[in-house]
């Protein structure tokens, strides 16, 4: 098969997996949450943990990519701090059960939020604010921050203090991943620890895109979401086994594909499968050479894998095919055709000596067939020569 098997990073800069900030602030607080408690995405919150107790953490998260949203005068930092306070005068926010995140990265710094971060009682708290106000003062010009600044230095100075004093600036991540990293470096392999990660923030999304689209809040069980991840990781793991990190593949590629009548398409067709057998051997094609270019850049398998299993795929079709001559020659080409193909997408041999996915299997004959190493017509080459 030609396919990219050269080991490379997954994660860049800004993309995190292939993923947005807030989805993977979302996976984390799953995974790091304690039992019983549950996770909202935009619902109280970019995201919010709710514990058992009735507490609250709201996390605000801020991509610093561009620029600094925890500088002095900043407006995504001040903003957040109005935003809280107004919630708290309206009564949407508990001061008394509420915990306030501001989680930035990469990692950025500011006098301010260092300040913020560090006032833990009543006379930190004053101290802030009066520094604070004297600083206001002697600028020459109103920042473009300059009404949410204002709305923290005239807040309630009861609610001003529970914000501050519960309040965490964390920016301490180059990458955001790297807290879901660490919870999974204990049990899962290097070579395959991002392909674990990108799985459990995708599940996370998935879970709370599902619910959103369903007209309901956002809110996901922590203990369930923990107890799936445990279950993938556990399967994922074996060393005999290589796991498949793909999902179906949307209908749209399916359909185009097939109109495109690529050459394992038209194999298919002199052999008279069906439409639903057309459309089970494209998925299981495109989830196969998915998986392929996933594991190679993972570094779980390289070309003379592939290269072996290929060849070994073509030694078990010519034995099923000779069967087939000998003892089904009575009946038409067609059908003795579907008898190959059936018989070798039923097959399932290990690839350097570890499990693969029935899909992977059934995928890669496919695959071989599209490079006609293999046909299932016994006339397949006469056939398709006009076509190729």
């Amino acid at each position: 098969m030609n396919a990219k098997t050269q080991t490379g990073k997954h994660s860049a800069a800004g993309q995190y997996l292939g993923y947005a900030l807030q989805p993977v602030r979302l996976c984390f607080h799953l995974l790091n949450a304690p039992s019983g408690a549950l996770v909202s995405l935009e619902h109280l919150d970019d995201v919010a943990v709710h514990l058992v107790g009735g507490e609250v953490v709201l996390e605000q998260s801020k991509s610093a990519l561009k620029q600094n949203p925890i500088s002095d005068w900043a407006a995504d930092l001040w903003k957040s701090l109005a935003n809280w306070l107004s919630f708290m005068a309206a009564g949407e926010i508990d001061p008394a059960t509420s915990h306030f995140r501001l989680y930035v990265t990469p990692v950025k710094a500011g006098a301010f939020a260092i300040a913020l971060n560090d006032a833990k009682t009543d006379a930190d708290v004053e101290a802030l604010v009066a520094n604070l106000a004297k600083a206001h003062s002697k600028l020459k010009a109103a920042p473009a921050c300059d009404a949410d600044v204002q709305a923290f230095l005239n807040a309630d100075a009861a609610h001003c203090a529970a914000l501050v004093k519960n309040l965490a600036v964390i920016s301490v991540d180059a990458d955001p991943v790297d807290p879901i990293r660490a919870i999974f470096k204990p049990t899962v392999s290097p070579l395959i620890i991002d392909l674990v990660c990108e799985r459990a923030i995708g599940a996370a999304k998935e879970a709370a895109d599902r619910l959103i689209r369903a007209g309901k809040p956002a809110i996901l069980d922590v203990d369930a979401f923990q107890a799936e991840q445990r279950a993938f990781v556990q399967k994922t793991n074996l060393p005999g086994l290589l796991s498949s990190f793909t999902k179906q593949p949307p209908v749209e590629a399916i359909e185009q594909l097939i109109a495109d009548r690529p050459a394992f398409v038209r194999q298919l067709e002199l052999i008279e499968v069906g439409d639903e057998a057309c459309v089970r051997a494209v998925s299981d094609y495109l989830r196969t050479l998915a998986d392929i270019s996933i594991w190679g850049e993972s570094g779980l398998i390289f070309e003379k894998n592939l290269s072996d299993w290929d060849d070994d795929l073509v030694g078990r079709y010519e034995h099923v095919s000779a069967e087939v001559h000998d003892i089904q020659a009575g009946h038409p080409a067609t059908v003795r055709g579907r008898i190959v193909y059936r018989r070798c997408a039923q097959l399932q041999p290990p690839l350097d000596g570890r499990v693969v996915p029935g899909h992977f299997v059934h995928g890669s004959f496919n695959a071989l067939a599209h490079g006609l190493r293999l046909g299932w017509h016994p006339d397949y080459q006469t056939l398709l020569e006009p076509a190729t």
